[in-house]
């Protein structure tokens, strides 16, 4: 814990007492500065690297891992740490003893949900690599394409980090690999996916990422719950419960985590107890969706899913019937048409699980379905309500 935090903990004696401080602590989404338990991993990736810290290339790299073992905030916190510890053609400053001669190394992170085209991933890879914002209307694929070649060179190299691939949105590991290697040999790509990477010769490296271990779970949860939650407010049986339950899944457990503690704050409790973490855990389905994909949808699809989520259960006994009452919902104002589309596109997409009714139909010979959001709507509502 930082300093600053352990005085405001002090300063914050006397208060009247509250059990959630800081929410935004237990964020399943967000990444610490300096993840937990993952000391090896980080040494397995840094082998790979490790030619960057001699002036030359690395290979090509697939980071792969179930959800929630940590791979997204390894790597970010990761290319963040080498991006100011190796100098880049931004940053060096030439001298009578450092000539222009001498190869950079630049560092970018991208996010294959926010760029999940060709053009998107070349426009989000440019726009990290350089010091000015790239225009993203009125420019091809092609200028686009020609200003990244121009911008990495013998002596001006990138490491590109492109996060979720392999997704239902998103490209495989083997497609950002090739969209890259197409425009420069002086770009080396770290992807970053749940599967290994198809098709990928032996040039290639590739670094697995195993489930979390119990003990590094509750060390997460204390870690997180120590910024986040009063002091002795979550007991040692309730952080036992959610890292048991969680499964090696950090995601799972941080959801239950932040939806117990906005149970408690909303009831007035001073601790998570057993029971409200009982409840938390509850809330998130089993092999759900991470939030992360839920968060970056396009606003018209969020909107939709809001407005399902916030309608009562018994609206949702039918495709049909969420769709009435998502249609009723302001300020939805999309026709019922289109809501009936984006719900099976967002079943498709596995962020909504259709379960099927036995002895009905939701139309001429389709099976009845009724849609349950497929992710801890508890942690949703907390963390769209800040979102917005």
């Amino acid at each position: 814990m930082r300093i600053e935090d352990r005085i405001t903990r002090r300063r914050r004696r006397g208060r009247a007492r509250r059990v959630v401080r800081d929410l935004s602590a237990l964020d399943p989404t967000a990444h610490p500065d300096e993840p937990t338990g993952r000391g090896p991993t980080l040494e397995r990736i840094l082998d790979v690297l490790d030619p960057v810290f001699d002036g030359t290339l690395p290979p090509h790299v697939h980071v792969y891992g179930p959800k929630g073992v940590g791979k997204s905030a390894v790597v970010t916190s990761l290319f963040e740490h080498l991006a100011r510890a190796i100098p880049s053609e931004q940053s060096v400053i030439y001298t009578t003893t450092r000539t222009a001669g001498t190869p950079t190394t630049s560092f970018a992170y991208v996010d294959a949900r926010t760029a999940p085209t060709e053009f998107a991933l070349l426009h989000a890879t440019l726009d990290a690599l350089s010091e000015e914002s790239v225009p993203s209307q009125g420019v091809g694929i092609e200028a686009v394409r020609s200003r990244l070649a121009a911008s990495v060179s013998h002596d001006e190299r990138a490491v590109v980090a492109i996060d979720h691939v392999g997704e239902p949105e998103t490209y495989p590991a083997r497609t950002a690999i090739e969209l890259l290697d197409d425009v420069s040999p002086h770009v080396s790509v770290l992807t970053v996916g749940r599967t290994p990477a198809d098709g990928l010769d032996n040039r290639f490296e590739s670094v697995e990422v195993e489930r979390y271990q119990r003990h590094n779970l509750v060390d997460i949860l204390v870690e997180r719950a120590s910024n986040g939650i009063a002091r002795n407010a979550l007991t040692h049986e309730a952080t036992s419960e959610v890292a048991e339950w969680a499964d090696g899944d950090a995601h799972d457990a941080l959801s239950a985590l932040y939806g117990a503690a906005q149970l408690a704050a909303s009831d007035g409790t001073e601790t998570l107890d057993t029971d409200l973490v009982e409840k938390a855990i509850d809330a998130v389905p089993d092999d759900g969706c991470s939030l992360g994909r839920v968060f970056a949808l396009p606003e018209s699809r969020r909107q939709v899913l809001r407005a399902f989520v916030s309608v009562d259960d018994e609206d949702r006994f039918s495709v049909t019937a969420a769709t009435e009452a998502i249609a009723d919902t302001p300020p939805v104002s999309l026709s019922a048409t289109t809501i009936r589309r984006v719900l099976y596109e967002l079943s498709d997409l596995g962020l909504v699980r259709r379960v099927p009714v036995n002895g009905s139909t939701d139309g001429p010979g389709r099976p009845a379905t009724r849609p349950i959001p497929n992710f801890s709507t508890l942690a949703f509502r907390g963390l769209d309500d800040v979102d917005r």
